[in-house]
């Protein structure tokens, strides 16, 4: 049994996608030792991350996340009990808004005519899945 844990948070001042690549190189030497997998979308100055594994790991490791400098506003909006990883292969996945196709981020980001902030747990997973697959969001 693992968990999911779907979080949302606002990068602090001056914090960019240089940062973002930052965060991933050190997370995924990490994650790849505590067998967490997910993965981390930055875009419009958010932060929307899938974290996934074991309750003990994915718990403590998001204590360290929550309390990072580099971003605010920490905002879990899932966390749950599941029996199978939606990334499974993936230690820490990164997609940068600007690595997400333009047809997509309309249909997530202009769509819902709201900054991810203010997304729904569902919208954020659906569109991480998507950012990350390459593929459009689901309808």
């Amino acid at each position: 049994m693992f968990e999911r844990l779907v979080y949302v948070s606002r990068a602090a001042p001056g914090v960019g996608a240089r940062d973002a690549y930052d965060i991933v190189r050190t997370a995924h030497n990490r994650n790849s030792q505590l067998g967490l997998t997910g993965a981390l979308v930055f875009v419009d100055g958010h932060f929307v991350q899938v974290l996934e594994g074991d309750a003990f790991h994915l718990r403590q490791r998001f204590a360290v996340i929550a309390a990072d400098p580099r971003h605010t506003d920490v905002q879990v909006r899932e966390h749950v009990a599941i029996d199978e990883r939606l990334f499974p292969d993936e230690w820490m996945a990164l997609r940068h808004g600007d690595e997400v196709p333009e047809t997509m981020r309309r249909e997530f980001v202009d769509a819902a005519g709201a900054a991810p902030h203010h997304w729904s747990a569902e919208r954020l997973l659906a569109y991480v899945r998507a950012a990350c697959a390459g593929a459009a969001a689901p309808r």
